[in-house]
Formats: structure tokens, C-alpha cells, sequence
């Protein structure tokens, strides 16, 4: 296939025109060198002029006009969303400046080698050639020539690099051709092959590369300027040693700086003489790119956490990450024998088993690997294996579409993960890498479940989904940097299609006539800015990629608009990028909207419409409206918005500013937690109180080994449904950029079945390990079961076992009340938060444990830690207790410090502990406190109340084993203060 471009798109034309209006021929003189461009003229005036002439042209609001200069050389921007062509509009830039003015010398330089392979690929390929010499009519040719990493030298002759020798050497005289070095910034640096000057032939009398390069007086294009700040070393490189005439960055996103200090402190785009500014609003609005439709997997629980297997030392610890949304990041080191509860609630009867090299086996039979994900629901599923099922369905949607076409397109899906060892096999690694063998296992189980369903229309598509079926391997590759410096040719071939061969990656069949099924792409974040492939229909995002990251970056691999299966480019239909996410990024597609938003111009000029929509929300007359802003001087009688009144105007009608401005957003994950200190004096008051809370206790069930009763009541568990078919079901939300504004639709989602099918030996080990029923009573439950109705194979699956277990433990809660008792193990109190094993006390302890907010100041003496720490509002007021002078001693409990073991089969921790004494001193008091933000008993869960009922036998036992404890729950409408003077005075 042949990849057809246009020549007459408004939105390129525009750009490339931005940068060549700027000049005139008499601002440039002849060359006096053969080798050199004809020589700018720094006419400021003129130059001035024109840049403001194309600003004006193209809407440039006034803030970045402001931004205009002209040094030592021209610094010239172009601002275009990802997507929409910029490697295209540069190309042309060049034709045009050359066909205008004679400039014949560029040099592009681009970040990264996976954006250099798309420049190279783009700028050399035939298509690209024919296009610009004779679909544009510029009759000229092209000459690239690549900058490469120097390789080991061989003995002999030290030669000129050839790229460089080429580039120098191409004389103006010959008219019809343009020369362009390529390079990346890394080969512009301190120990640069362009600075040495060893080498046994110069080119031109030069000897020195740079000096060469310098000579020519290049134009410099700079491609992704937000990775070349004008601090960096490969910038200043550019400026100081290439001495260019002109420097044109062209990127989506450019640098910030800081301007001025203290209270007037800005930050802003570094912007300079920006010329044109194609945003993502109208880049969506104008359909040059796809649209998006942001979903991500909602767990079965509805529970938005997950589990990440962060690190593992062989044979001894495994380290894992609780991701929670909203929230810090914990981490947790677990060895052999060690429950996950201690994670997380939900996980709490499963243990780690055995720990391997790069794997840990749970006791539900579940094998976890390095940086696998999984959800707390009770089966906890493989969180990728979720959203790869997930990204796969939205996949075979799109393509069962395209293929049906008269002019077919060619499908394409992209995978980031977080190691490239959960995909690539690992030097003496025996097993497959999981993330490479759950997407083999679960694309073959989908292409067999939509076989059945094609019609006889869809003939060719079912001979496409044979051959992947046939030969799965062939349907995916990957590529990572470290790739570059593979060996194997396999790997080679994989990077050398992604890379260099966008053409056959976008054809449905290879030159012998068979099926090409690579349509399946991994990589590790290296495919980012500048490499795309217009036919990229789904990204799954399997790993995070910083919230700091531009989302509209992230999802740029995908927006382009596709070209069928002859190389059109299809423009006159909507289409969209799915882009499947985790639920710690579910706020993405609002996210996107800020940036969309707070990227749009605020206009010059009003319209009618703008000044009636405002008007009717400040309940004003529009003409009222109009003749107060044109008092006011913010506008003209043409409506115009005065300059001079710009920044005072929008700060008073906020309304006016088109879309919403971006939000202030707060990674937590990246910010360190404080360390809070205990002040040891204060915890010896409390000692004995926290020596006794963290005794342990046995829970005991009392009448429950009635076998008749728990046989009866456990068969009506079955008979509530426990035996279920797995479904996943995704939440989905489409960008709509209709208006005057981006916003948000909401979508349906999808549903579809799973099959999760365990054997029955499987199915009862795992009830057992998470509700202790031994198997042989289960056995006995569903035998007797299965005589009143019919068990299918397919319905004992991990759903199942889910249902049950949930069934058990809210049956707990409810039939256990008044069953248990609890008497003290015989063990010794080990290390706790706050001491030693040794009963001494820590110097200091980690603030997310005691709460993610401060109150500013020095807590008062009373207090057991040196800084105020607290996560809700109720908590705040309990920390602020100076005027309450019966407490001696009072300290926030570390979460989940204290396992107090309950019905609901997990251990609970209340909040707060306090000593308090009468006012003539006789009479110490220990109190816990729970707090709860709800206004009554009858508004806790049932499980939450089921915790605290346990909680409240537990300290009566702890009264009556000799250590008096005062146990109350603290709801909304009830002050510290309140509960202190009721135990004093019972």
C-alpha cells in the first residue's frame, strides 16, 4: 500500500504558510559560500511587523503576542495539536522556504530515537518524495541525511561523519535540492563526535564537524520543544555552537518558565513569537482527529483499590503496594505464612504460600508476578487480565466494523506496560511471561467465541481471524529500549515493523498475498511523543504514567484520523480512540476536558451569542449586559475586548472565558509522607493502656458446632444463589467538543461473561481457606444441594466462590450476634506501631498512619505525637481538646494497629485513647474511642456495626481479665467533651 497525503488541508497549509509569511525576499541577501543559505537580514522592524501580521491573522490572543522578540537569532513557534500533522507541516515548511527564498540548509532536531525513526521513515519514503516534487509542485527533491551514534571504531582511517560531509558539501547551486541532517539530542553534547576535530580528512577546510555545520548558517527545527528547555545542553548547544539563523519549534507542548519572584511568581509557556496555534479544542472540533472514549474496568466489589506485587526478594519477602484512589500509597513487606488481610480487609484469610524468584503463590491457589496488579474483591482477578479482556472486546468491536467496509482498515491496539519482562522472555526465565501469556490465552478465547457469530458476508473476515487463531504469536509485538541492543532477530524484526515500517503494519495482507495479523503492540512507555500510527483504535494503559504527564500526550499515540487499506486518509466520518484505563484514573477524561479548555484562546471579540449566554446567567438583559461592559471599558462598540483591560475584564465575567480554566491537581503518590515524632515522655502515661489493647485475644463461637444448625443455615446460603456466571462490566465516558466548550457525555458501557471455570477440588479449597468450613462439610452442603437443583460445570468459578464468601461473612454478622465470647491467648505482645518488641517506645512513626492532614502549630503537651495528623473533620475537633482538663494524656491510634479479631472475619482497630481523672485526682479513667462521620447508629453498615458490637465485648473482657477500659463510639452529633463527662460520671 501507498500512505496518499493531501496538499490542501486548511489546518496545515495555515501553518507551514505562518512560518514562510514571516520572511520576504528582501529580507535576505545571496550567499557568498556555495555551502551556505542566503543570509537573514535582522531587520527587526520589518521582522516585528509580519510576526504580528500573522499573528493577527491567526487569532493569537494578546497575553502571547506580548511574548514577541527577536535576539541574536529568530526564534520562531508553532503550536499543533498531536495528531494533526506536524512532521508534515515542517516537511512543507522546508519546500516552502525553499521555494520562496532559496533557504537549502536544515537541521531537525528530535528528542528521542523512536521520534527519529518517524521523521526518517516520513521525510525519505517515495510517497513523501512524489508527494512534495510533484503533487505540491515544488519539483524539488529531498535529501536526508541521518546523524547516527558513532559505533566502535575500526582500525585505520578516521573519516568525517558522512552525514555531516554530505550536508556541508550540498551546494546552492544545485536548485532543486534541499539538504536535511537529522539527529537526536543526544548526539549534541560535551563528548559530541560533532566537536572533535581527529579526523584525517575535513570537509570545506573544516575539520571540526561543528565548525562545518556552522558555516552553512542553518534554519534549525526543533521538534517536541517541551523537551528542550533552553536550560538543557542540547538547546544551548544549538544556540551557542550550530550559530543558526533561525530556530522553529514546532510541538503540541512547549516549556514552562518561571517569571518573576515572590508574590508576582508566574509560571507560563515558554512561547516565543508564536506564529500559530491549531488547539486541541478546534483540532477535535474541526474533526482532524479522532475523539475519545475513556473506560475503565469497575471491580466486582466496587471497592476502588487494587494490590501491586511491587518487588520480591527470592525465597524470603515479597513487598506489595496498596493503591487506593485518592489516597497515599502504602507499601507492605510479607513473608511466608503472612496474610494479606494485613493489606487490605477483604483479603483476609488468603496467605502467601511460597515466594519464588519473580512470583509469589497465594493460599487460594492464585500465582502473582512482579508489578502484576489485582483487585481486594474476595477472588481477587489479575487486574491487567481484566483490562486486556476489556481493551480486547472495544478491539473487536472496531475492527469487525472496518473490516466490513468496501475500502477496509486495518485495526491496530496498543498495550503499555510496566515491565518488559511480564511480556519479553527473561535470559534463563522457564515460564512464559504472564502479561504475554494472559493476552494469548484470553485473544484466542476471543476470536473462538466471534467465529460462530460472522455471517457469510464476513467470509474474509473469518479467513483473517483464522489465520491469527492459527498463528497467535504472529498477532503481536513489542518494542522497549532495550531492544536497541538486542541480539535476537525476532526482537529485530518486531522494532524494525513498528519503527520504520508503518505502511506494512497498516496493510491487512503481506506481499505474498496472506494475512498480516500483527495488530497488537506492547511497549513500556517508549512509544510517546512522535511516534503514532493513524490506525491505532484502542490503548489499554496498563500501567501509570504519572498524573504530571499532559493526558492529551498520553493519548496521542491514537488520534490521528485513519487511511483504509489503499492509504486514504478518512476524514469525512467521526471516529473514536478507545483508551482503557485503571479506576486510579478514572478522573482522566475530566482532566482532559481542564486541559482542552484551559488551553482555548479568550477571544477578541464577543459575539451575540456569548453576550446573550452570559447574560441569561447573571439575569441581566444582554443589552443591559452591553452597554455595562462598554462603560466599563472592557469592550469597544464592535465588541472588541480592549487589551489594555484584558486580565481585569475576565477576572470580573469569568463567564466570558471560553471553557473551563485547568485544575490545580495533587499527586499524592509522588508526595512524601512526613515522619511525626512520639514524644516519649507523654507515652509513658499511656503505656499500660496500650499494653493492654494489644494483647491478644481468642475469638470464640459459641452453639455454632451444632452440626445440624450450621448444615441448615449453610444450605440456605446455596439456596440464595451462590452458583452464578462470571460478567465484567466497564464504565465508559466519550469527549464532546460540540459548543463552545469540550464536556462529557456519559456512555454505555459494556457486559459480557467470563469464564472462570476452577475444578470442584479447586472450588472448595479455596471457600475453605477464606471461611475455615473444612472441605468435607462444603462437600456434604452442596451434595445436598444439588439434589434440589442443577449445578452447571461453568458455574463453579471464582464468581462463585466470591458469592459464597460474601454470603458466609454478612451471615456472620447477622446469625453470630450473641454467639462469641472472647478469652486471652497465651502469647507475648511482639513489636507494635509505636513500641519495640522490647516494650520500649519508637522514636518516630510514619504520618500516613495516623492521617493524611495537619493542623499547623505545636500540638499541646497532652498529646502523644509532636505534630497534629488527622483524616476527617470529626478527628480535627478530637485533636483540639485544650480546654478539656479531666484528660491527663490523649493519642490518635495507628490505623490498623490494634487486631482486634470479629465475626465479619476481620480484625478491627478503633481510633482514639484517652486517660482522664476526676478534678480531685482520685480516679484514673481509660477510654477508647471510635468515631464515625454519621449522625446515628442506625445509618452505620451493617458490617461497621458488627465490628464495633465486637469491639465493645472485647474491651468488657479486657475489664474483666483486670484492666478497666471504657469503650465508646463517637457519631457526628456527639462532642469529645460529652463522652468524657458521661464515663466520669458513671
Amino acid at each position: 500500500m501507498e500512505l496518499i497525503l493531501k496538499n490542501d488541508l486548511p489546518h496545515q497549509v495555515n501553518g507551514y504558510n505562518a512560518i514562510a509569511d514571516v520572511f520576504s525576499e528582501e529580507l535576505f541577501t545571496k550567499n557568498a559560500l556555495n555551502y551556505q543559505n542566503p543570509l537573514l537580514v535582522f531587520d527587526r522592524q520589518t521582522l516585528a511587523e509580519n510576526i504580528s501580521n500573522v499573528q493577527k491573522r491567526n487569532n493569537i490572543p494578546s497575553d502571547l503576542t506580548a511574548q514577541n522578540s527577536i535576539g541574536s537569532y529568530l526564534n520562531l513557534d508553532v503550536k499543533m495539536e498531536t495528531g494533526t500533522g506536524k512532521t508534515y507541516v515542517y516537511t512543507a515548511a522546508m519546500f516552502e522556504l525553499h521555494k520562496r527564498y532559496g533557504i537549502n540548509k536544515f537541521v531537525v532536531v528530535v528528542p528521542s530515537l523512536a521520534i527519529k525513526a518517524g521523521a526518517k521513515q516520513f521525510m525519505e519514503d517515495g510517497y513523501t518524495q512524489r508527494h512534495f516534487r510533484d503533487g505540491c509542485g515544488y519539483g524539488t527533491e529531498l535529501d536526508l541525511l541521518t546523524l547516527e551514534a558513532s559505533k566502535k571504531k575500526k582500525k585505520g582511517k578516521n573519516y568525517f561523519p558522512p552525514p555531516v560531509r554530505e550536508f556541508v558539501n550540498g551546494s546552492s547551486q544545485i536548485t532543486d535540492k534541499i539538504y536535511v541532517l537529522l539527529t537526536n539530542m543526544s548526539l549534541l553534547g560535551g563528548t559530541s563526535k560533532l566537536l572533535t576535530d581527529k579526523y584525517d580528512y575535513g570537509v570545506e577546510g573544516f575539520y571540526k564537524p561543528v565548525d562545518g555545520l556552522k558555516a552553512t548558517r542553518p534554519f534549525v527545527i526543533i521538534d517536541e520543544p517541551h523537551r528542550f528547555s533552553r536550560s538543557q545542553s542540547s538547546f544551548q548547544f544549538i544556540e551557542s555552537q550550530l550559530n543558526p539563523q533561525v530556530i522553529i519549534r514546532f510541538g503540541a507542548t512547549f516549556p514552562e518558565i518561571t517569571v518573576g519572584k515572590g508574590k508576582t511568581k508566574v509560571v507560563k509557556k515558554d512561547y516565543v513569537n508564536l506564529l500559530y496555534n491549531l488547539t486541541a479544542f478546534a483540532a477535535f472540533n474541526q474533526n482532524l482527529i479522532k475523539g475519545i472514549a475513556k473506560e475503565h474496568f469497575v471491580p466486582a466489589s466496587q471497592k476502588q483499590d487494587k494490590v501491586k506485587i511491587a518487588s520480591i526478594t527470592p525465597k524470603t519477602s515479597a513487598r506489595f503496594n496498596l493503591v487506593q484512589k485518592d489516597t497515599s500509597t502504602k507499601s507492605f513487606e510479607l513473608t511466608t505464612g503472612n496474610s494479606l488481610g494485613i493489606i487490605a480487609p477483604e483479603l483476609e484469610g488468603i496467605t502467601v504460600e511460597a515466594i519464588t524468584g519473580n512470583s509469589v503463590e497465594l493460599s487460594n491457589g492464585q500465582v502473582k508476578f512482579t508489578n502484576e496488579e489485582f483487585n481486594t474483591d474476595i477472588y481477587s482477578s489479575s487486574y491487567q487480565e481484566s483490562m486486556i479482556r476489556l481493551a480486547l472486546e472495544r478491539h473487536f468491536e472496531t475492527e469487525r466494523v472496518n473490516f466490513s467496509r468496501a475500502n477496509k482498515i486495518k485495526t491496530l491496539a496498543l498495550f503499555f506496560i510496566d515491565d518488559i519482562y511480564a511480556y519479553r522472555i527473561k535470559e534463563r526465565q522457564e515460564k512464559t511471561p504472564y502479561v504475554k501469556e494472559i493476552f494469548e490465552r484470553l485473544l484466542l478465547e476471543k476470536i473462538t467465541e466471534i467465529l460462530p457469530t460472522l455471517s457469510e458476508q464476513e467470509s474474509e473476515y473469518k479467513a483473517f481471524l483464522l489465520s491469527s487463531k492459527q498463528n497467535i504469536e504472529a498477532t503481536h509485538a513489542g518494542y522497549f529500549s532495550q531492544d536497541n541492543s538486542s541480539s535476537d532477530e525476532a526482537i529485530a524484526q518486531e522494532v524494525q515493523e513498528i519503527l520504520y515500517e508503518k505502511k506494512k503494519l497498516l496493510s491487512i495482507k503481506d506481499e505474498d498475498g496472506g494475512f498480516n495479523t500483527r495488530r497488537f503492540l506492547f511497549s513500556k512507555w517508549t512509544l510517546k511523543e512522535g511516534w503514532d500510527n493513524p490506525n491505532v483504535f484502542t490503548i489499554a494503559k496498563l500501567r501509570s504514567s504519572g498524573s504530571e504527564n499532559s493526558k492529551l500526550q498520553e493519548v496521542g499515540r491514537g488520534l490521528r484520523l485513519p487511511v483504509d487499506e489503499w492509504g486514504n486518509r478518512i476524514s469525512n466520518e467521526e471516529f473514536k480512540l478507545n483508551y482503557i484505563i485503571d479506576f486510579t484514573e478514572a478522573d482522566f477524561a475530566e482532566r482532559l476536558v481542564e486541559e482542552i479548555n484551559a488551553d482555548l484562546p479568550k477571544g477578541f471579540v464577543l459575539t451575540e451569542e456569548q453576550i446573550a449566554a452570559v447574560a441569561e446567567k447573571l439575569n441581566l438583559d444582554a443589552d443591559d449586559l452591553f452597554l455595562e461592559l462598554l462603560t466599563k471599558k472592557y469592550i469597544d462598540r464592535n465588541k472588541n475586548i480592549r487589551a489594555e483591560n484584558a486580565e481585569k475584564f475576565f477576572e470580573e465575567y469569568p463567564a466570558f472565558t471560553v471553557g473551563l480554566q485547568q485544575g490545580k491537581v495533587e499527586d499524592r503518590n509522588k508526595k512524601k509522607e512526613r515522619k511525626i515524632r512520639l514524644r516519649k515522655v507523654v507515652f509513658e502515661e499511656l503505656k499500660s493502656l496500650w499494653e493492654a489493647i494489644n494483647q491478644r485475644y481468642i475469638l470464640h463461637y459459641e452453639k455454632v458446632e451444632e452440626e445440624n444448625y450450621l448444615f441448615n443455615e449453610v444450605l440456605g446460603l446455596f439456596r440464595q444463589g451462590v452458583f452464578a456466571s462470571t460478567y465484567m462490566k466497564s464504565s465508559r465516558t466519550e469527549l464532546n467538543t460540540s459548543g463552545t466548550e469540550a464536556t462529557l457525555n456519559e456512555d454505555a458501557g459494556v457486559q459480557f461473561k467470563v469464564d472462570r471455570h476452577l475444578p470442584y477440588n479447586e472450588f472448595l479449597k479455596r471457600v475453605n481457606r477464606q471461611t475455615t468450613l473444612s472441605i468435607q462439610f462444603l462437600h456434604k452442603v452442596i451434595v445436598a444441594y444439588a439434589k434440589e437443583a442443577t449445578v452447571s460445570t461453568e458455574k463453579i468459578n471464582e464468581q462463585s466462590v466470591a458469592n459464597f464468601v460474601k454470603l458466609f461473612n454478612d451471615w456472620k454478622i447477622e446469625k453470630l450476634a450473641g454467639r462469641f465470647s472472647y478469652t486471652k491467648a497465651n502469647l507475648p505482645v511482639k513489636g507494635t506501631a509505636l513500641t519495640f518488641s522490647d516494650g520500649t517506645p519508637r522514636s518516630q512513626i510514619t504520618q500516613g498512619i495516623i492521617g493524611t492532614k495537619f493542623i499547623e502549630g505545636t500540638p499541646t503537651e497532652k498529646y502523644l505525637y509532636d505534630v497534629y495528623a488527622f483524616d476527617s473533620a470529626l478527628e480535627k475537633e478530637n485533636l483540639l481538646v485544650d480546654g478539656i482538663k479531666e484528660i491527663v494524656v490523649y493519642g490518635k491510634i495507628p490505623r490498623s494497629s490494634i487486631a482486634i479479631p470479629t465475626t465479619t472475619g476481620q480484625s478491627y482497630s478503633p481510633d482514639f485513647m484517652y486517660v482522664v481523672k476526676k478534678d480531685n485526682g482520685e480516679k484514673i479513667l481509660n477510654i477508647i474511642v471510635e468515631t464515625k462521620a454519621v449522625e446515628n447508629e442506625a445509618t452505620l453498615r451493617g458490617i461497621e456495626k458488627a465490628k464495633i458490637d465486637c469491639a465493645g465485648e472485647f474491651f468488657k473482657q479486657l475489664s474483666v481479665d483486670g484492666y478497666k477500659v471504657e469503650f465508646k463510639t463517637q457519631l457526628n452529633n456527639k462532642k469529645i467533651k460529652q463522652i468524657i463527662d458521661e464515663v466520669m460520671e458513671s
